[in-house]
């Protein structure tokens, strides 16, 4: 039994790769406390186990997954790239700057003293840093190298080996020290601290904003009484902000909404209200009654990309403001994100371009404020493959393309090329849906996939030769790897709140976001119970998944 497996191991390494990928991705889900392995590095683990027995994998395959791995970093960031390159995102730029710069020197330093080779350099700067993609676009600088095939994989087998070492105090490490050790550090208490930011963000000013914060939509019927008797719909809407009329039946005839249409007692109207109302709505209007007629107005539930220049970069106050005939459409805010992450639904948060809005209402209402706003994004499944194909190898050929500064030679890399061309369509679909459609689950499926076969592939590659490399810089790697996930952080967090002068919350979530790592930012929103870090971490995670990126070949030349 156990020599037909390890002869279908090795005669069909495709077998090889998937059972590294599903064991990989099962023990990544083990939770240990509030840590997990997580399914990239689970897969490069196991990749690095049945390795062992000896197995010849196809060197193209790493290539093809870290390229569509890359593709979708590029494709997702392309909005959030292009639209913080300005003066308002500039210190937010800065700090991404500052951070990888650190990161770099850091990395570098640990060579210099340890006299690490080529693939255990990139391999310490992606485990530590936990961003895979210097690996990546290190692997394909490595390709590029005037050494014969066995030299070149054995850094690569140096680099699986570097990251699993690394990565696990990465992940942990950058956690701790974001959401305990920083704000220490700082002297912060983070409660304290969200609540001092919502303030500055308007929380105060409830009045201004389009939805109250922390709220949903909710739907009643009520019997009008003599509080509301006579009234118009306009003259009730403009007492009661934030209540919307929208069917009335009277004497079982249904009268759809009409702002000049007076309320009679006894008729039965069909509501929109924010939750923290309806407690209201029975002493305002009349009491409450289960009457499926009156609540059977058409509505409507759509997410609409900020597109409109005029309204990009303005604050959720400004914008309610400049949307002309939408004081009382009956439509809602429900949520507001950006890159997949909510931000607070705050007046003076500021809105960019490819951002989401959430909007519930009355149909004709929500499709004349997404006008104004930009478009619906449109509920479809199909991928563009064929652009997404062509813009891959358009990427690939750009990365070979090369040229040199002084006696340097200077190339993008495969990697690099990909990523540029990603960030360039992606950017264009967010203004342009028609061209280029990758949903969110395909871009999931892409990245996720991509990056945890790649992983598969290089834990695979590295084959016996890891236990080698383990036992020869083991120590070596732990300790050079507690320095490269520490001192960047460390360094940036004081430059951010002396020099840049962040608020600690921005702080905070630029950290994470800087270090392409979702897990911190979330430890910060536990803690402080405020999603105010997302102000932070989407430009920086923007930014630092490129510069990171650039890190790989950077590192290799050096290095080598």
């Amino acid at each position: 039994m156990i020599d037909f497996v390890l002869h279908a191991l090795r005669s069909n390494p495709e077998i090889a790769v998937f059972l590294a990928i599903a064991s990989g991705v099962l023990i990544g889900r083990i939770q240990l406390g509030s840590f997990h392995l997580g399914s990239v590095a689970g897969a490069l683990l196991m990749g690095l186990i049945i390795g062992q027995v000896g197995l010849e994998v196809p060197h193209a395959l790493k290539s093809v997954f870290f390229v569509l791995f890359i593709y979708a970093v590029g494709f997702k960031s392309g909005p959030e790239f292009f639209s913080c390159l300005n003066r308002s995102s500039l210190k937010l730029v800065l700090f991404s700057v500052v951070l990888c710069a650190t990161a770099l020197g850091a990395i570098l330093l640990m060579n210099a003293i340890y006299h690490f080779d080529a693939g255990f350099t990139a391999g310490l700067g992606a485990g530590a840093l936990t961003d895979t993609a210097i690996m990546g676009t290190a692997s394909s600088a490595i390709a590029q190298l005037s050494l014969d095939e066995a030299a070149k994989n054995q850094l690569y087998s140096h680099m699986a080996v570097a990251y699993a070492i690394t990565y696990v105090f990465g992940t942990i490490g950058l956690v701790v020290f974001v959401g305990t050790i920083a704000p220490k550090l700082l002297g912060v208490d983070l409660r304290s601290a969200a609540r001092e930011l919502e303030l500055e963000l308007g929380i105060a000013s409830t009045e201004d904003i389009i939805s109250v914060p922390y709220t949903r939509i909710v739907v009643r019927a009520h019997r009008v009484g003599a509080r509301a008797d006579g009234l118009s719909i306009a003259q009730f809407e403009q007492q009661h902000s934030n209540i919307s009329i929208e069917r009335v039946v009277r004497e079982g005839q249904v009268l759809e909404r009409n702002l000049e249409l007076v309320l009679h007692q006894n008729d039965i109207v069909g509501v929109y209200a924010l939750r923290e109302d309806i407690g209201s709505l029975v002493q305002w209007l009349g009491p409450e009654i289960d009457h499926p007629e009156s609540l059977s107005f058409p509505t409507r539930s759509v997410e609409v990309v900020l597109t409109r220049d005029a309204l990009a970069g303005k604050t959720i106050h400004d914008i309610k403001r400049a949307l002309v005939g939408t004081q009382r459409m009956g439509c809602f805010i429900n949520t507001i994100t950006r890159q997949g992450l909510a931000l607070p639904l705050l007046p003076h948060t500021i809105l960019r371009k490819g951002d989401v809005i959430s909007l519930t209402g009355r149909t004709a209402s929500i499709e004349a404020l997404a006008q104004q706003l930009g478009r619906i994004r449109e509920r479809n499944h199909k991928s563009d493959i064929a652009v997404h194909s062509l813009g891959m190898v358009l990427g690939a050929l750009l990365g070979m393309l090369s040229t040199h500064i002084g006696m340097i030679p200077v190339e993008l890399g495969v990697g690099g090329g990909v990523l540029l061309v990603a960030l360039l369509i992606g950017w264009y679909n967010s203004r342009h849906p028609e061209f280029g459609a990758l949903p969110p689950a395909a871009q999931w499926a892409f990245s996720e996939f991509g990056l945890t076969a790649f992983g598969a592939v290089v834990g695979l590659l590295a084959g016996p030769a890891a236990i080698a490399a383990m036992q020869s810089q083991g120590v070596a790697l732990l300790i050079s790897g507690v320095v490269v996930t520490l001192l960047p952080p460390l360094v940036s967090l004081y430059f951010g709140r002396y020099v840049l002068r962040l608020h600690p919350m921005v702080l905070f979530g630029a950290l994470a976001g800087a270090q392409t790592e979702a897990a911190s930012m979330n430890k910060i929103i536990e803690q402080s119970g405020s999603n105010t870090p997302v102000i932070g971490f989407t430009v920086c995670y923007a930014i630092s998944n490129v510069l990171l990126a650039v890190c790989g070949p950077i590192i290799v030349y050096i290095a080598s």
